[in-house]
C-alpha cells in the first residue's frame, strides 16, 4: 500500500512543481505572438504610411497620423484587439489596445516618428555609416504591456510584490526609399 500512495505523492508533487514551468513557457509564447503582431503591423504600416507624392524625388516621408492608423488596425486585427485612436484627439502618439476576449491586458503602443536626412542622424541610429542629404523617417515604436498570470501560485507572488510583469518590445527601424 506504501507504493500507490508514494506514486500518488510524487504526482501531485511533480504536477504542482510543473506549473510555474509551464507558466514560464505560456510568457515565452505571449512575447513571441505579442512581437510578431507588432513586427507584422510595422511593416504592414511603413509599406502603406510613406506619402506617394515624395517617392518620385526617391524620399521617404511618413505622416504620422496615417502610419498610427494603419499600424493600429493591423495590430488590432492581429490579436482581436480594440483601439482608442483617433486623428483628432490623438495628440501624443500613444495608442491603448483593449482585448475584445479577455486574453490580454490593456497594451500601451508609444509611435516616435522623426522625418529627417541622413546627415542630421547619429551613428547610433540604427549604426549608419553613410552620409548623404536623402530625407528617411526614423520610426520608433514602444509596446508596453502587463502579463496576466493564469496559475493560482504566481498570481498570488505576484500580488505579494506589488509589482507587474510587463511584456516589452521597442522595434526602431528606419524608412528609406533606394533608387
Amino acid at each position: 500500500m506504501k507504493w500507490p500512495a508514494t506514486l500518488v505523492l510524487v504526482a501531485i508533487l511533480l504536477t504542482a512543481a510543473l506549473q510555474p514551468v509551464a507558466e514560464f513557457a505560456n510568457i515565452l509564447k505571449e512575447k513571441v505572438v505579442l512581437n510578431s503582431a507588432l513586427m507584422n503591423s510595422c511593416r504592414a504600416a511603413q509599406n502603406n504610411a510613406i506619402n506617394i507624392w515624395y517617392l518620385m524625388n526617391l524620399e521617404a516621408y511618413i505622416n504620422e497620423d496615417d502610419f498610427i492608423e494603419l499600424f493600429s488596425e493591423a495590430f488590432s486585427v492581429s490579436l482581436n484587439l480594440s483601439h482608442n485612436f483617433n486623428r483628432q484627439t490623438n495628440t501624443n502618439n500613444v495608442v491603448v489596445f483593449t482585448s475584445n476576449d479577455g486574453r490580454f491586458n490593456p497594451i500601451t503602443v508609444e509611435f516616435d516618428l522623426l522625418n529627417t536626412t541622413y546627415d542630421q542622424l547619429d551613428d547610433d541610429d540604427l549604426g549608419i555609416t553613410t552620409a548623404h542629404d536623402r530625407p528617411v523617417t526614423l520610426v520608433t515604436v514602444t509596446m508596453e504591456t502587463p502579463y496576466l498570470f493564469r496559475t493560482f501560485w504566481l498570481r498570488e507572488a505576484n500580488g505579494t510584490l506589488n509589482d507587474s510583469y510587463l511584456l516589452t518590445d521597442t522595434r526602431k527601424f528606419l524608412v528609406q526609399v533606394i533608387n
